[in-house]
């Protein structure tokens, strides 16, 4: 194994097979979970490096776990590699047995929470209710599962995105608990919306610059030029290091990817890279996405975007990890430390993040009266 990130990638290519004698051990058990795909375990491969990995119901050309003495370990060919299974949270699995809406809408990426919702046909409706989400974020702090709440907002049709219907809710998170909350969705029709959104509470902002699911799939839903608008609007509202968005390596060509990340980070967005089943094709190696993943580090170094801001991802390459895949495992960590860890931290960031939402604000209604409106 070259690096923890390339180690990543194979697991999320190839899955990871569980043999019957262990899948019901306690020490395994407890971190398997029941996704749309199907079954998957997230493993820990070091501190604050993360993945989710699908079950394999053969071994073949994939890793196996091993569970000896009480330590598990994934074997691949000769090697094999100690890594931690992260228990699946009491309130997830409460949720996950009884088959509720909950646990077909909410997952954890890390310490992320993530609420996917959707605007209903009723008006003002979404498909979870405020009192079922508070109810779920609550129950995520109390267990300690959780240190931030990301809304993701499926494609709604509305001009605003059905971002209306979010606001209340995102005031109410806000009021109720002590988190910052990310919105991950599409970008308004009418861009100074945005400014609506982060008045609202919004912290962190991400709107997917090749779609919600993979290269292709939502094409002609919300074109890329949009998406970078509102992107670099966005940049002029939120704090640094707040604007987000999703790029695949597999879209173009290495040097096209490259550019892609020169032209958003040098606007300061911060690009993160999906790793898929399909992210490197057949005919690449690891070795370029390597050179790609280098690329990223150096271009959100390059242009002093803060990066507290990120978070352990199961699934992306941030310019936070970048280390775990171009150094060594001895030597490979976080490039920044993230707020949510450090509650000092935190405290004095929420209270700076208030006082700007209020400048801000003010900002905006001054220059409305200004203007006669």
């Amino acid at each position: 194994m070259k690096s923890f990130g390339q180690l990543k990638l194979s697991l999320i290519q190839k899955g990871v097979f569980i043999p019957p004698d262990l899948i019901k051990a306690p020490e395994i058990a407890c971190g398997v979970c029941s996704e749309q795909e199907g079954e998957e375990i997230s493993l820990a491969l070091a501190e604050n490096f993360i993945v989710k990995v699908l079950l394999q119901p053969v071994g073949k050309g994939c890793g196996k776990l091993s569970l000896q003495d009480g330590t598990t370990s994934l074997v691949s060919g000769t090697e094999r590699i100690d890594v931690d299974i992260i228990p699946m949270p009491n309130f997830l699995k409460d949720h996950q047995k009884k088959r509720t809406p909950l646990s077909e809408n909410s997952c954890l990426d890390g310490y992320c929470l993530n609420i996917f919702l959707r605007a209903l046909r009723q008006k003002n409706l979404l498909n979870l209710s405020r009192e079922i989400t508070l109810s779920l974020i609550r129950s995520a702090f109390e267990e300690g599962a959780a240190d931030l709440v990301q809304l993701n907002m499926d494609y709604c049709n509305e001009p605003d995105r059905g971002f209306n219907r979010l606001a209340p809710l995102v005031e109410e998170i806000k009021k109720k608990f002590s988190t910052f909350v990310a919105l991950r969705g599409f970008p308004p029709k009418d861009i100074p919306t945005l400014d609506k959104i982060y008045a609202a509470g919004i912290d962190l902002l991400n709107f997917p610059l090749e779609g919600f699911v993979g290269p292709g799939q939502s094409k002609g839903i919300v074109k890329p030029g949009q998406v970078q608008e509102a992107l670099e609007y966005a940049t002029g509202i939120f704090s640094p290091g707040t604007v987000w968005t999703e790029i695949h390596s597999d879209t173009d060509s290495p040097q096209r990817v490259h550019e892609k990340i020169d032209e958003l980070t040098g606007k300061g967005i911060l690009p993160m890279l999906k790793l898929q089943k399909t992210s490197i094709s057949a005919n690449e190696d690891y070795g370029q996405l390597e050179k790609t993943v280098h690329h990223l580090g150096q271009a959100a170094q390059r242009h002093k975007i803060p990066l507290k801001w990120l978070y352990p991802n199961c699934r992306f390459v941030t310019p936070l990890d970048t280390r775990f895949f171009t150094e060594e495992p001895e030597s490979a960590r976080l490039n920044a430390k993230p707020v949510y860890k450090s509650r000092l931290g935190r405290k004095a960031f929420e209270g700076f993040a208030a006082l700007r939402r209020k400048l801000r604000i003010r900002n905006i209604s001054d220059s409305y009266e200004s203007a006669g409106l």
